[in-house]
């Protein structure tokens, strides 16, 4: 099982209904959001392209936003871990 862990950009929250959506649609297994991250969980992951998108809303006016990270790793062996390229 592979885990994808979006930092959610300061001033932003993420949209339920696009997350639930990934759920109910099969791309994702399931999903969390928990303090300002959006946690996807994936049944694996091979050497193929895979994506999905979520919509954000803002929620507050913050200036100078900094690029948030996203982290792909193993849910059993965090030491395997990538960031994705933009």
């Amino acid at each position: 099982m592979a885990l994808v862990d979006v930092k959610m950009l300061s001033g932003f929250t993420p949209v339920m209904a696009s997350i639930e959506e990934l759920e109910n649609n099969g791309q994702v297994m399931k999903t969390e959001v928990k303090n300002d991250h959006v946690l996807f969980y994936l049944e694996s992951v091979f050497s193929t392209v895979n994506s999905f998108t979520f919509s954000v809303e803002q929620s507050n006016l913050v200036s100078n936003i900094q690029p948030a990270p996203v982290m792909v790793y193993d849910y059993y062996e965090k030491g395997r871990q990538a960031t994705p390229l933009p």
